[in-house]
Order: structure tokens, then C-alpha cells, then sequence
């Protein structure tokens, strides 16, 4: 794994630095990071002077420690150990080799970049099992919080609807929301068609793509209309 992320951690700091750079014009005050595994998004968007507090939530228990360990004396970050959805629950978290895969979503295990991130992890199976995780939702995290001139960013890994529909009441007042759209049919029951028809009739369009530099999956901004 630790070759991985020596081929992928360069490249991802290039394309979150890209991104920052954009949405430093834009009007955003607070950042909401769902799947923030180990800062690597958050790490660049702080850099966004304007911005006054970052939430960050990671439900790995070993990823969320050294999260903790690099912004726990930020104080305009915090952080959370729980897993967004939309409902309040217990959920098996499916934990893969390569962490930043794990997810709570049901795998196509037919889907060819799932074989390819196995054949990297030298693997039959990236998977190396599960453990239960509480859910939570963005409505009740911030039921008492305003979101005026936020943006919500979620990388979930196919697990991106749930949260969203656990937003739906904060939806009215977030900004910008951005979606990790992998190509390919990852997971089951997860289709950024029908995610962009749904964040269609709560009045956000799309209005930018960041293309990951290995070209196997783009960062997709919506804007509210």
C-alpha cells in the first residue's frame, strides 16, 4: 500500500491544490469534508484564507487517528470519528486494503477498476473485512448551525446519495456541494445521473469539473441556483 500512495499522493496534492486555487474565488466561508480520510483535501482548502471553519468527518478509526493527530490544534477545524447517511443508525463499514476505498456502499464486484485496485493491492480481494459504524446525518450535525456560503464536499465512494438525502433540510442554505464522480460502475446502486437529476430539482447545476490527473474520475461542483 505504501507504494500506492507514493504514485497517488503527489498527484493528488497537485489536483486539491488546483481546486483550492478556483475556489479561492469563490464565496465560501465554511467547508464541510465528508470522507476526509487523512486531510488531503482539507489540508489544501485551509490555505483558503476566507474560509472560517472546516468540519471534517472520517469513520476509519486508524485513518481518523491520524487525521486527529494533524488538525486537532486547528481551531477552525473539527473533526468527527462517524460515518454520514441518511439516517441516524449502525452500518458495516467495508474496510479496503487501500484505505481511502473503504466504504459503506455495496461493491459491483464485476466492475473492472475494482479488479484493477485488487491487482494493486496484489490481491484477490482489496477487502480485509468490516466493522459496524454509527451514522449520523448533515441535518442533525448542523441542525443548529447555519450554512450560509458553505460548501459541502463528499467523497463516500458510492455511498454519495445517502448523504445527500441526509442533507436535504441544510440544502436551502449550502453554497456549493462537489461529488466525486468515478468512472465506471464502482458500485451497485449508485449512478451520478441520477444524483445530478436529484441536486437538479433542489436548484444546484453543475459549473466546474477537475479531472483527476489519471483520468479515472473527476471532482464535480454544483452551485445553487
Amino acid at each position: 500500500m505504501a507504494l500506492i500512495e507514493k504514485i497517488f499522493n503527489p498527484l493528488s496534492s497537485f489536483h486539491h491544490k488546483r481546486i483550492s486555487r478556483y475556489l479561492c474565488e469563490l464565496d465560501i466561508e465554511k467547508i464541510i469534508d465528508i470522507g476526509a480520510h487523512k486531510g488531503e483535501f482539507l489540508e489544501n482548502m485551509l490555505k483558503i484564507e476566507k474560509v472560517n471553519s472546516f468540519y471534517a468527518f472520517e469513520p476509519q478509526k486508524d485513518i481518523f487517528k491520524e487525521l486527529n493527530e494533524k488538525f486537532n490544534k486547528n481551531e477552525k477545524v473539527s473533526l468527527f470519528n462517524c460515518a454520514m447517511d441518511k439516517e441516524i443508525s449502525y452500518k458495516k463499514l467495508k474496510i479496503n486494503k487501500i484505505s481511502m476505498k473503504s466504504s459503506l456502499a455495496e461493491v459491483n464486484e464485476n466492475s473492472l477498476y475494482l479488479k484493477f485496485i485488487n491487482f494493486l493491492a496484489q490481491s484477490k480481494s482489496s477487502f480485509e473485512g468490516e466493522y459496524e459504524v454509527k451514522t449520523t446525518t448533515v441535518d442533525k450535525i448542523f441542525e443548529d448551525i447555519n450554512l450560509q456560503k458553505a460548501l459541502l464536499k463528499i467523497d463516500v465512494e458510492g455511498f454519495e446519495m445517502n448523504v445527500i438525502k441526509g442533507s436535504q433540510m441544510k440544502l436551502g442554505e449550502i453554497s456549493f456541494i462537489m461529488l466525486e464522480n468515478q468512472f465506471g460502475n464502482h458500485f451497485k446502486n449508485n449512478s451520478f445521473k441520477d444524483i445530478t437529476k436529484f441536486l437538479s430539482e433542489q436548484n444546484f447545476m453543475i459549473c466546474k469539473k477537475f479531472l483527476f490527473p489519471t483520468l479515472h474520475y473527476q471532482d464535480v461542483l454544483f452551485k445553487k441556483i
